[in-house]
């Protein structure tokens, strides 16, 4: 009986992950500048906070006000600001070495 609620929790949380980090993604893919990581954070992070308070709150009270569905939408919210911190600081790291690594191999024109 453990056994099956613990693979029930680990399913339901790589779900709610990967809708997470998909819907943050398409954030980024379909914005006017997508490498232009701050850009796109100010722009579209609040809406999507916004609206995943809002359908968080509102499915929390159709649930009546129950404690499981209270925890996982507080869960759900900071889950998404941890991958919304991670895409930004991981994306920084890795466009300061490219842009380093390309200005190095470029030839010395006169």
């Amino acid at each position: 009986m453990v056994a099956l609620l613990v693979i029930a929790f680990l399913l339901g949380g790589g779900i709610t992950f990967f809708f997470l980090r998909f819907s943050i993604s398409c954030m980024f893919w379909f914005s006017k500048y997508p490498n232009d990581k701050p850009y796109v954070f100010q722009t579209k992070f609040p809406y999507y906070i916004i609206s995943l308070f809002s359908i968080s709150i509102t499915l929390v009270i159709a649930s009546d006000m129950a404690y499981f569905a209270m925890y996982y939408f507080i869960t759900v919210h900071f889950l998404s600001l941890l991958i919304w911190y991670y895409k930004l600081h991981h994306c920084k790291k890795k466009y300061s070495t490219v842009s380093n690594t390309i200005e190095q191999s470029q030839p010395k024109l006169p």
